[in-house]
């Protein structure tokens, strides 16, 4: 397997008594898109200052191409940053903009021009190099700020929230052009963002974070289907989080006391779940079909309960049900049946759709 071109170990960042960022350790390959994803405060911006060299580590090693990068100050890592405000000059115009800094490198005006030329080219800005900022939409000043970073080859790009400033219908748009470029380029970027769709959309592993620690990485898939715990399930998408004790096991399966109802999951390989233990049983909306009452199958679980309320989401609807212990569950409405609130209903999800967890 070849060497990362980026590893984090034991990486740790204090404030006072604050801790920001908590050993953590992670190898990012060259080529790779990935996304440190989390709350505010979770440690996301800490670690992508530490990389960029605007913020010494407390402990820890930054590994670039097997070399610690840590003592270098930020001009002497081959590491660009790309900020949610974009920060440009108002007064130069976008090839100004894109080349002042291989300008204050010095480097010699014909290889300038040409680079800035490529680097316009890149972001499909090419016909736009003489306008200032303020003739620019939001996501053209975006690309001006990426070209500015890409200029100057990195072999690592940073980006802190870059779409964060831009319309939904624009940012989601960008999110495309964004991968598709560093697809194309073959350049790491590192991503941080709040955002879950993003994430989700744009990387091809996502780095979930939460007080200073890496709570799960993997795949957008497998974060997504396969969360670990349950901060995970809940803070990626949105999903129904059932409580309640664990009363019977098998080898591939355990059955789960919800009150008076009971439900059957898959039993995750390796984990320990004692029989009696407390648990949780995450069921993504999408897998959840309501029915009328007593409709109930074998191969499913099947609740009875309620309709709370029928939201509109545009493309459909969801039902929330009330269950008997008052339990909420949300489903992505399926088939042409319409519910109202009041309607007695039964919800229910195939066995495996059900992920289950410890905490």
């Amino acid at each position: 397997m070849s060497e990362p071109l980026l590893r984090l170990v034991g990486l740790s960042k204090r404030f006072g008594d604050v801790i920001a960022l908590d050993g953590i350790s992670l190898d990012i390959a060259a080529g790779e898109f990935l996304t440190v994803l989390g709350a505010s405060g979770s440690g996301k911006t800490t670690t992508l200052r530490l990389i960029a060299g605007f913020e010494p580590p407390t402990a820890g090693q930054i590994l670039m191409n097997g070399a610690d990068i840590a003592p270098l100050p930020p001009y002497r890592r081959n590491v660009n940053t790309v900020f949610q405000q974009y920060a440009l000059f108002p007064h130069l115009d976008v090839r100004e903009n894109v080349g002042y800094g291989l300008r204050m490198r010095g480097v010699p005006v014909p290889d300038r021009e040409n680079r800035v030329a490529e680097a316009l080219a890149m972001v499909q800005l090419g016909d736009l190099g003489a306008r200032k900022p303020r003739q620019l939409s939001g996501g053209q000043q975006q690309r001006v700020a990426l070209a500015r970073a890409l200029v100057n080859r990195p072999q690592l790009l940073l980006l802190d929230e870059p779409l964060g400033a831009l319309d939904l219908k624009l940012r989601r748009a960008m999110q495309l052009e964004l991968k598709h470029l560093q697809t194309r380029l073959k350049i790491t970027f590192v991503y941080v963002t709040h955002d879950q769709e993003e994430a989700l959309t744009m990387s091809d592993r996502i780095a979930l974070m939460r007080s200073g620690r890496i709570e799960q990485l993997g795949t957008p898939d497998e974060i997504y289907h396969q969360p670990g715990t349950r901060y995970v399930a809940d803070f990626i998408g949105e999903t129904n989080l059932l409580g309640g004790k664990v009363m019977a096991l098998t080898d591939g399966e355990a059955t789960l006391a919800l009150g008076a109802a009971v439900v059957r999951a898959p039993r995750p390989p390796g984990a320990a779940i004692p029989l009696g233990s407390d648990a949780w049983l995450s069921v993504r909306p999408e897998r959840v079909t309501v029915g009328v009452r007593g409709d109930a199958r074998p191969e499913r679980n099947t609740l009875d309960g309620v309709v709370a309320d029928v939201v509109f989401v545009g493309a459909g609807s969801k039902v929330h049900v009330a269950l008997a212990n008052g339990t909420r569950v949300i489903a992505d409405r399926s088939g042409d049946r319409a519910f109202a609130p009041g309607d007695p209903v039964t919800v229910g999800w195939p066995v495996e759709a059900g992920v289950l967890l410890r905490d």
